[in-house]
């Protein structure tokens, strides 16, 4: 089955050679995290990096046709207990209808030091 990758100059490309986004067999498979364009986070404010990090999902699955309506399961990532109801205020907000199935998880950490959540999303794009 072909994959074929997405991407877009809307959100952060990093240095390491991660697709931001990939798609097959009508499902698309992206995971972002709260930096703008520019690579920057909001330091210390896990409200403002859940919006970021659902804009990035949201540009990527609109680059491929889709929506935030075609997400149906997130794994959300948040590195301290004291993250979890402003993340949750954000999130909700941006799935208010019809919300996809959740995992979630407190980490000790992820790959920076500034970022407080990520979020990993399954989107169905249907096939073809």
């Amino acid at each position: 089955m072909p994959k074929r990758a997405i991407s877009s100059d809307k959100v952060f490309k990093p240095s390491l050679p991660f697709a931001q986004a990939t798609v097959a067999g009508g499902f698309m498979f992206v995971c972002s995290t709260g930096r703008d364009r520019e690579g920057r986070f909001a330091v210390g404010d896990v409200r403002a990096q859940t919006q970021q990090t659902i804009d990035n999902i949201r540009a990527l699955i609109e680059e491929a046709g889709g929506s935030l309506a075609d997400v149906v399961k997130c794994t959300v990532y948040v590195t301290s207990r004291d993250n979890w109801a402003p993340m949750n205020e954000v999130y909700f907000a941006n799935f208010a209808e019809d919300p996809p199935h959740r995992v979630s998880c407190i980490v000790s950490g992820l790959g920076s030091p500034d970022c407080l959540v990520e979020i990993d999303a399954t989107a169905y794009l249907g096939e073809g």
